[in-house]
């Protein structure tokens, strides 16, 4: 009888053993699944173009003086809501007039100097210097200005749409709330 058991329970044990091993493991899930793969951008690769017409509204109080142009680093500046970086090159002394921005302008002094004033009508007196290596943020609906000074690139990263509003000369400094 003892056999028996000892027969009966060893059965059980490798039926037990045998269903275990039939089982697989869950699938392991990735961290990245849906991630956007990591990038570098190596410094000279950009490629620049004029900046789209669709992203500038109105017309601008001050003469610009030099040119500007704009590479796409990350992401889509055009679509609502999604991250991007982009980069400005701007020639010495290039002005870009008083405007504002629907969601918050970040931006970095890649290369050069640029300075910066807040205000919807251009006063040299505002301007405060970036130098390069410094940042300056301009927060929804701010009215600013700036001036490169040198050959200037800016690094400009925020939530899209980035679409420059410049502001007409009888625009009061906040735009007037709908009652």
């Amino acid at each position: 009888m003892a056999l028996y058991k000892l027969v009966f329970l060893t059965l059980i044990a490798l039926l037990a053993w045998s269903a275990g091993a039939q089982m697989k493991a869950p699938a392991k899930v990735s961290t990245t699944a849906g991630v956007q793969s990591a990038m570098v951008v190596e410094p000279g690769s950009e490629k620049w173009g004029e900046v789209p017409a669709a992203a500038l509204v109105g017309t601008p109080s001050v003469e610009m003086g030099g040119t500007l142009r704009l590479a796409v680093i990350q992401g889509d500046p055009t679509k609502p809501g999604r991250t991007y970086t982009l980069r400005l090159s701007c020639t010495d002394g290039l002005k870009i007039a008083p405007h504002w921005h629907p969601t918050t302008e970040n931006v970095t002094v890649i290369k050069g100097a640029a300075a910066v004033g807040m205000g919807s009508k251009w006063d040299d007196a505002a301007l405060q210097n970036v130098p390069a290596g410094g940042f300056f943020s301009a927060g929804p609906q701010m009215r600013h200005f700036a001036q490169c000074k040198g050959d200037t690139i800016l690094q400009v990263h925020g939530l899209a749409p980035f679409v420059v509003n410049f502001v007409s000369p009888d625009e009061s400094e906040a735009p007037k709330k709908p009652k």
